[in-house]
């Protein structure tokens, strides 16, 4: 089973996925044009809640926006309303020359300055002037001061720092009193980002623990991401505790294929069989590697019978090829099943396709055992005639039997005595005293028959 980065990846913040998160969740500070000072500010918040007390508190400390510096930034965000980048630098430029500029003031002049980096696609600076945003701590908005502290977070995650995303992401949980799902994962992939995978399992069971307590879906993405975190840990019992919970919620091939995988590596072989038979009773199974593989663990499980019919189906639908080694297997398996009226022909139609004579060998036994002498002395001499069989003695023995029971002596004599040759040429000891003993033996019928011949007509 391959390493779930790539899927944990793709549920990452990318830059342009930033770039509309930022938008709303970074732009802090916003005006309701044809109102003068003091009109009500807008603060968009990083995705969580604070308490009332706690906003109470901070509102408390923050000094007023006067209106020279409210003009400064209206002017400045109009500009960027006609995306104007430069005069709405222009204009905090000189918002920032003005003298004695209070916390507020000078935060909101370095959040909109911070806007503007990042909207420019300069995260080094956007993170300079959001750092700055915070240095006015505790004298600005807690609304603009958690929503900085989330968006330093993003932003050294598109930088790829996680160290210093996962500082401030966790100074803003300090801060909310009411965390969202979607930051305890974003905490998470952060983690799994430095490869510290056990501080990612506790980040995504918070967002799914409060996805329940809200009555909200458990996302399928936090599965994976917790499923590649116990992954990387190789606590495969895990793994496998997740695999099953996807496959009941979130169906689909690949978790049916890897939960099968995961059975058979730690030794769960009927639970194997089962998912992989799950998957394949559901139609997910469409590729050759996997419906042989399927065929091969019902054979080991004893269950030939089905590998058979699913090879039979696969073959003709086409997505198994009918070449020699595919036949063979689908041969063995109804040989296995005890049914060789499906099984010799498909051996047939493997051997047909063979560069040896294997399979007509094989085809030779299995006539024997039918006492099928005929069709087995054939098989026997087309497996001769293709040469690269193991014991090749084997064949003459076989042939040279048949010939026996059909009353041939002579004929199986010779066959006998040429087996012997090859077999003294292979030095196949086993085979040497096994042609031996059967041509001795029809030495001894032959004679026999010609005395019993003699007796009954004496003349």
């Amino acid at each position: 089973m391959k390493t779930d980065t790539a899927l944990v990846s793709r549920r990452l913040p990318s830059r342009l996925g930033l770039r509309f998160a930022l938008v709303a969740t970074i732009a802090a500070l916003g005006f309701i044009s044809g109102k003068g000072p003091g009109l009500e500010q807008v603060y968009a918040q990083a995705p969580g809640e604070v308490s009332e007390e706690a906003e109470q508190r901070r509102t408390q400390r923050v000094p007023a926006m006067r209106e020279q510096a409210f003009n400064r930034l209206s002017e400045a965000q109009e500009a960027l309303d006609e995306n104007d980048t430069a005069k709405a630098l222009e204009a905090l430029t000189r918002l920032e020359g003005q003298r004695g500029l209070n916390a507020y003031e000078a935060a909101s002049m370095w959040n909109m300055r911070a806007y503007i980096h990042f909207s420019t696609d300069n995260y080094t600076r956007a993170i300079e002037a959001y750092e700055r945003v915070l240095s006015f701590s505790p004298e600005v908005p807690l609304a603009l001061e958690l929503g900085t502290m989330y968006a330093l977070g993003q932003l050294y995650f598109v930088q790829e720092d996680y160290q210093q995303a996962i500082h401030y992401l966790n100074r803003w949980f300090d801060l909310v009193e009411t965390p969202s799902t979607q930051s305890y994962v974003f905490l998470a992939q952060a983690y799994y980002q430095l490869n510290d995978f056990r501080n990612v399992i506790p980040a995504v069971q918070s967002a799914m623990d409060l996805a329940r307590q809200r009555g909200d879906e458990v996302r399928e993405n936090w599965w994976l991401l917790k499923r590649a975190a116990y992954y990387e840990m190789e606590n495969f019992a895990k793994v496998i505790e997740i695999l099953e919970i996807l496959v009941q919620d979130f169906p689909s091939k690949d978790y049916w294929v890897q939960l099968s995988g995961l059975y058979g590596q730690e030794g769960q072989q009927k639970k194997q069989i089962g998912a992989i038979w799950a998957a394949y009773m559901q139609g997910y199974l469409d590729q050759e590697r996997e419906i042989l593989n399927v065929a091969g663990l019902l054979q080991q499980e004893e269950a030939p019978y089905w590998a058979a019919r699913i090879m039979e189906r696969a073959i003709e639908d086409g997505v198994v090829e009918s070449d020699r080694r595919n036949l063979q297997s689908l041969a063995q398996a109804w040989q296995m099943a005890q049914n060789l009226e499906k099984a010799i022909p498909v051996y047939h139609r493997a051997a047909e396709r063979a560069d040896d004579g294997e399979l007509h060998y094989r085809l030779a036994q299995l006539y024997l055992d039918r006492d099928d002498c005929d069709n087995s002395i054939r098989s026997a001499e087309r497996a001769i005639a293709a040469g690269g069989v193991d014991r090749a003695g084997q064949i003459y023995l076989i042939k040279g039997m048949c010939e026996y029971n059909l009353t041939r002596y002579d004929t199986a004599l010779n066959t006998f005595a040429e087996g012997l040759r090859i077999a003294r040429r292979d030095r196949a000891e086993q085979d040497i005293s096994a042609l031996t003993q059967w041509r001795n033996h029809v030495e001894r019928e032959k004679r026999r028959q010609e005395q019993l011949a003699r007796a009954a007509d004496p003349a």
